[in-house]
């Protein structure tokens, strides 16, 4: 298993939680806590992380942008989304300004170094119902 380079991006609490659950994980290295999406791309100028794991409550719609750009500008840098009842079409959004990931926040101590290695192995990671979720869309489009 490779090492992975981790930044990590809300709330305090949500940064605490995050360590908490990869704290006994060697092979996952957090490299920059922030509390502000933008303050992502001061971090990049030093290291070229491997995941953004990026807190959904801390992003507006106003932050797509910046997702497309660091999609853009860090293409082998992917974003994973923690969240709890987020609207689903906002997540869809998320994913098509290059989410690789999402994760609910009651996953997180279960599944968030999964979710991470499958990341950065070249996987998507989304919860079953979720997937369900865009079926049906694309089944209606």
């Amino acid at each position: 298993m490779s090492r992975v380079s981790l930044i990590i991006v809300g709330s305090q609490v949500s940064i605490a939680a995050s360590l908490m659950a990869l704290s006994r994980h060697e092979n996952i290295q957090v490299i920059a806590c922030v509390n502000d999406v933008a303050d992502i791309f001061t971090k990049l100028t030093d290291t070229e992380p491997t995941i953004v794991l990026i807190d959904f409550s801390v992003v507006s719609e106003a932050h797509y942008a910046m997702l497309a750009e660091l999609r853009r500008s860090h293409p082998k840098t992917k974003v994973i989304f923690l969240c709890d009842g987020a609207d689903q079409s906002k997540l869809i959004d998320a994913f098509r300004h290059g989410a690789s990931g999402y994760l609910e926040t009651k996953d997180r101590e279960a599944f968030l170094a999964k979710a991470i290695q499958a990341v950065s192995s070249g996987e998507a990671w989304v919860p079953r119902h979720f997937v369900t979720k865009i079926v049906e869309r694309l089944t209606r489009a």
